[in-house]
């Protein structure tokens, strides 16, 4: 090993000691400046220097050339989690974590970028419900079906019994409007009984139309035009059926109306005319011969006003006047009394509206009907009316009906009679393509005279429908009326097919 004397080494040390101050002396005067004063002296472990500004380059005023490097965007540090805060913290210790907005959540018109359906539908998708598209024609869509059922019927009354079997073809249809402002709706269905065997008794066709024309007058006004027909024969059970009959009359209704509807803040207001003619076919006897019912026909009109005061939107109490004429195409009946009359009532009640959960209304009265024969007595009567649908669950709809009339006899001392008329109906969704039907109804009617006896009337019945296509249904139902008073009673049964479009 070599070793250098003392005096040698010296001008060693001058020469790096000059070389250190002059690095020193010519180095950039912005790096000397950036330097803050406050550096801590550095340690033997070299950890990295930091400012105990927490504003560090916030507020720096120094002059920069606008073209120098300095100015142009710097990309961002990635901050090390690891690190002992080489880097400043986007946020005060204290202050809540700024969070990036959930785009799902944000209100749709602040959305930089909205969703847009896929090709397929996406979120916009049409759910398919199994039923028929029906038939378009220009703006409006017709849903037909025509039904055919095989049927069997046995009656038993005091006298003795009858059987029947039958067929039943039945047509209905639905046509509603496509439009953008006004809406039609017409609804129709017909049925038509042929007996297997070739005798006639009992057969009893029926059809009834109705038309409901709602125009938006706009300013919280609405216009109904309504028009109907109806058409059935009289039940042997009815007060008015003709005794011995082999076949009863037919009854034809033709029905006519406009209402006008107005909301005026809280306040609802409704007024309505309704016109009604009813023509009536001749019945036929034992032996074949035709027994008129021609003093029967008659002019019907009634008008009805309604006030309601919204307390909120799913409940509407409110007030109901009506008042009626009805006139009949001869002055006196076959029996000389004079049948043409007058009624007036009013109800209170209240409308509801909670969405498929419960709908409808409920209302109690009282109703009048004064006859123009001083012999026939005025009729007085406490009414019930309403007509509700709960559905207590999805799949499942129990509704309830009420409605009490004054009815008219055909003929003799007496004027009429008090009809009451309690109806319930069960639908349960079984399986997506299975339904059960459960219905039960109650009528009683007072006769206000010590001559008749009043009569209570019920009706139960059962059926089930299974949809085998979109485009076919196969149902089968079961029904039973009985009269205590009367002691008649009447079993029905059928099964059959129907095909919708």
């Amino acid at each position: 090993m070599v070793f250098h004397s003392t005096a040698r080494r010296l001008p060693t040390w001058r020469k790096a000691a000059l070389v250190l101050l002059a690095c020193t002396v010519l180095c950039p005067a912005t790096l000397g400046f950036a330097q803050s004063t406050t550096q801590t002296q550095a340690t033997p472990t070299a950890r990295p220097l930091t400012s105990a500004d927490p504003f560090l380059g916030q507020n720096d005023l120094s002059v920069i050339d606008p073209d120098s490097a300095s100015r142009q965007p710097k990309a961002p540090v990635a901050t090390d989690t690891v690190t002992t805060g080489s880097t400043r913290p986007q946020s005060n210790p204290g202050e809540a974590i700024p969070e990036d907005g959930d785009q799902a959540i944000e209100p749709v018109d602040t959305r930089e970028n909205t969703f847009e359906t896929t090709v397929d539908g996406g979120e916009n998708a049409t759910i398919d419900d199994g039923t028929p598209s029906g038939i378009r024609i220009g703006t409006l869509t017709l849903r037909p079906s025509i039904s055919q059922t095989l049927n069997h019927e046995s009656k038993t009354f005091p006298g003795g019994s009858t059987s029947r079997n039958y067929l039943t073809t039945g047509i209905r249809g639905t046509l509603t409007s496509d439009w953008s402002r006004h809406a039609l709706t017409v609804t129709g269905d017909g049925a038509y009984q042929r007996n297997l065997g070739g005798s006639s008794a009992g057969e009893e066709p029926s059809a009834n139309i109705a038309a409901d024309l709602r125009l938006d007058l706009g300013d919280g006004t609405q216009a109904n035009l309504t028009a109907g027909y109806a058409f059935s024969r009289e039940d042997t059970n009815d007060p008015n059926a003709v005794s011995g009959a082999s076949v009863q009359g037919g009854e034809h209704i033709f029905t006519a109306g406009a209402s006008v509807e107005r909301n005026v803040g809280i306040l609802k207001a409704l007024a309505a005319l309704d016109l009604s003619r009813t023509v009536y076919t001749d019945a036929k006897g034992v032996n074949g011969q035709a027994i008129s019912l021609a003093d029967r026909d008659r002019y019907g009109a009634n008008i009805r006003g309604r006030l309601g005061y919204e307390l909120s939107p799913a409940l509407i109490p409110f007030l109901e006047v009506t008042a009626g004429l009805t006139n009949y195409d001869q002055s006196r009946d076959n029996t000389g009394y004079e049948r043409s009359s007058q009624s007036y009532g009013a109800k209170v009640g209240a409308q509801m509206d909670l969405g498929e959960k419960l709908k409808g209304e409920a209302a109690v009265g009282y109703l009048r009907k004064g006859y123009d024969d001083s012999r026939l007595s005025a009729i007085d009567a406490l009414t019930t009316d309403g007509n509700i649908v709960w559905s207590p669950q999805r799949g499942t709809d129990v509704s309830f009906g009420l409605r009490t009339t004054i009815e008219d006899f055909a003929g003799g001392s007496r004027g009429g009679w008090i009809s009451r008329q309690f109806t319930t109906g069960l639908t349960q969704q079984l399986r997506s393509d299975l339904v059960a039907r459960l219905t039960a109804g109650i009528e009683r009617r007072s006769y206000l005279t010590s001559s008749l006896n009043d009569e209570t009337e019920y009706v139960a019945g059962a059926g089930l429908t299974w949809s085998i296509n979109r485009y076919l249904d196969l149902t089968t139902d079961i029904a039973y009326e009985v009269t205590p008073v009367t002691d008649n009673r009447t079993w029905r049964i059928g099964a059959g097919l129907i095909l919708k479009r």
